[in-house]
C-alpha cells in the first residue's frame, strides 16, 4: 500500500528544534500561560454554549428513541397479527397453565395452616404444572426452529422453482416451430386414407388394392367401419421402399394421400410427407386425439388435400 506524503505544514521538525532548545522552552512557558489566561476567561460563554449543544443532542437522541420505540410495537402488532395458528395455541396453552399456576400459588398463600397431606399435594401439582410449562416452552422453541427451517425450504425451493421455470421456458422458445396451415383446395380425386400411429403407417388398402392387414376393422353398417391400428403391424418409417411402392401405386390410381395423424406419430407425418411430395402427390391431413376411433363411410368427408 503506497504511504500518504507528509504535508510540510504539518511537520513537528520545528517544534523539536524549540524544544531542545532552552531558549525555546522559556518561550514556550510564556505561550502556554497566555493560553490558560485567555482559557479562563472565555469559559463561562463555552460552558453555557456547549450545555446548548448538549440539549439539543439529548433532544434529537430522544427523538430517535421515540422513533424506534413506535417502530418496535408496530413490528410486534404486526408479528401478533401474522402469527401460526399452532404456535399461537401452543402460547395461549402456556398462559393458561401460567394463570394456574398463579392460581394455584394463591391458594397455596391462603392455606397456610392447612394439614401437611394437603400442602404436599399442592406442591406436588405445582411441581407437574412448572414441569408442563417448561415442556410447552421447549414446544414452543421446537415449533419456531421447524418453521424457520420450513421457510428456509420454502425459499429454497421457489428459487429452485424459478430457476427450472427459467430453463423451460428457454427450452420452449428453442423448439418453438411456427407453422402456417397452408389452403385447402377443393377435391377433386379420391382420397387413399393412412393411419398414423405408434410411429408406424397403416394404409386402408396397399399398393396391391387389398385391405391392409395391420388394421382391424370393425363394421357398423353396410359400408361404414371403425379402423382400429394394431400395434407392432404397420409399416415402418424407416422401410422407405415399401412406402414408395404404396405411394406410387397411389398415384397411378389417380389420387391424393388422406393422412390421419395421431399425437405419437408426429415424426412419423414428417418422413411421409417428404415422400409424398418426393412423388408428386397431393396431400391432406387432420389430428386425432389419443384414443381416438376413426369412424370411414363412403359419404364420409376426408381432409381436404392441401
Amino acid at each position: 500500500m503506497r504511504k500518504l506524503r507528509p504535508n510540510p505544514d504539518q511537520s513537528l521538525d520545528l517544534l523539536l528544534d524549540t524544544l531542545c532548545n532552552m531558549f525555546g522552552g522559556i518561550i514556550l512557558i510564556s505561550c502556554l500561560l497566555a493560553l490558560l489566561t485567555n482559557h479562563q476567561s472565555a469559559a463561562p460563554g463555552d460552558s453555557t454554549e456547549k450545555s446548548g449543544s448538549q440539549g439539543r443532542l439529548l433532544a434529537e437522541r430522544i427523538e430517535a428513541a421515540k422513533s424506534e420505540l413506535a417502530g418496535l410495537q408496530k413490528l410486534s402488532e404486526t408479528m401478533k397479527d401474522t402469527g401460526h395458528d399452532k404456535l399461537q395455541a401452543l402460547i395461549k396453552e402456556r398462559n393458561e397453565l401460567q394463570a394456574a399456576l398463579n392460581k394455584l400459588r394463591q391458594e397455596n398463600s391462603a392455606q397456610m395452616n392447612a394439614d401437611a397431606g394437603t400442602a404436599k399435594d399442592s406442591t406436588g401439582d405445582l411441581a407437574k404444572l412448572r414441569s408442563e410449562i417448561r415442556a410447552l416452552d421447549q414446544r414452543i422453541a421446537d415449533a419456531k426452529a421447524r418453521k424457520d427451517a420450513a421457510d428456509k425450504k420454502a425459499r429454497d425451493l421457489a428459487g429452485q422453482i424459478q430457476s427450472l421455470r427459467s430453463k423451460i421456458t428457454t427450452e420452449d422458445e428453442k423448439r418453438t416451430e411456427h407453422v402456417r396451415f397452408p389452403k385447402e383446395r377443393e377435391i377433386t380425386k379420391s382420397p387413399q386414407n393412412i393411419l398414423l400411429k405408434y410411429g408406424a403407417v397403416y394404409p386402408l388398402q396397399d399398393a396391391s388394392g387389398d385391405q391392409f392387414p395391420g388394421v382391424t376393422r370393425i363394421m357398423k353398417g353396410e359400408e361404414d367401419f371403425d379402423a382400429i391400428p394394431q400395434k407392432s403391424r404397420g409399416i415402418p418409417i424407416t422401410d422407405t421402399a415399401a412406402l414408395r411402392r404404396l405411394l406410387a401405386s397411389y398415384k397411378r390410381w389417380g389420387s391424393y394421400v388422406s393422412l390421419n395423424v395421431y399425437p405419437d406419430s408426429f415424426e412419423a407425418f414428417r418422413v411421409i410427407k417428404t415422400l409424398i411430395l418426393e412423388a408428386g402427390l397431393d396431400y391432406g391431413f387432420d389430428v386425432y386425439p389419443e384414443h381416438f376411433i376413426i369412424t370411414f363411410s363412403p359419404k364420409g368427408a376426408s381432409p381436404a388435400p392441401l
